[in-house]
């Protein structure tokens, strides 16, 4: 299976040989990722595999102790959460972000706090009613009181308010049923179609996958695989390994080098 090989010109991100953790522990033991512009990246792997930490990693709320990350060709290495949302990255995390007792709109609107230009927030805010509805459909409803299916597309619509470069989601179907998942993965391909790029982590592999461009296996810190999410979907190796596919024996995963 072949890395993701990627001229200069097309990439958006390049993370190096990372190595980043909390207190004396490393989560991430080496990364090497790279994500090109306008394409959707899905993250999966076992739990404590270090994807969260990527994403973490990349939006600023960790500093890596070695490597760099690169972002549209400027070392972003150690730069603040704040100094990298006016870059473009914006971080939807796992948990809800939504103030629960503000309107939807009101929530979106919340999302333009570093603008100073109305009309700026206005066309924003219509962009991101035009790829979900809901914007308008529940605009006076109050956050707190959507499903939770409902409340992720919100806050996906609400990144768009930033006009993001990078948009990095955590884990957006954790907790959801099956058709708010199947609504927050069409959302995603939603904001892929308009032209954002996307780095997924999610742990239902096979929705994540489906719903991406491209894919990376993340173990014990470290890219094992990289490649065309189809056709990481139609590999047995990959469904035998990560996608519960078989409960044949387990071989040892293959690593970036021996690919």
């Amino acid at each position: 299976m072949k890395n993701i090989n990627l001229s200069n010109t097309d990439l958006l991100l390049k993370i190096t040989d990372v190595i980043a953790g909390y207190g004396s522990g490393m989560v991430l033991k080496g990364v090497n990722l790279e994500l090109k512009k306008g394409d959707v990246m899905c993250l999966i792997g076992p739990n404590g595999a270090g994807k969260s930490t990527v994403l973490k990693t990349v939006s600023g709320l960790l500093a890596p102790k070695e490597g760099t990350v690169v972002f549209e060709g400027q070392d972003i290495t150690g730069h603040t959460p704040k100094e990298n949302l006016r870059r473009g990255i914006v971080h939807v995390p796992q948990e809800r972000s939504l103030f629960p007792g503000m309107t939807v709109w009101d929530n979106l609107l919340m999302g333009g706090y570093l603008i100073r230009s109305r009309k700026v927030i206005q066309d924003r805010i219509d962009e991101a009613a035009h790829i979900f509805p809901i914007v308008t459909q529940r605009r006076n409803t109050h956050a707190g009181s959507l499903s939770g299916g409902e409340q992720k597309q919100v806050e996906l619509a609400r990144t768009l308010i930033f006009d993001p470069k990078l948009i990095l989601l955590d884990e957006p179907s954790i907790g959801l049923d099956p058709k708010s998942r199947r609504l927050v993965f069409e959302a995603i391909r939603g904001l892929a179609t308009a032209g954002r790029t996307i780095l997924l982590v999610e742990q239902n592999a096979r929705s994540g996958l489906a719903a991406a461009d491209q894919g990376a296996i993340l173990e014990t810190g470290l890219v094992r695989i990289t490649g065309v999410a189809a056709t990481l979907l139609e590999d047995p190796e990959v469904a035998r390994l990560y996608l519960g596919a078989s409960t044949m024996t387990r071989p040892p995963a293959k690593t970036q080098q021996e690919n």
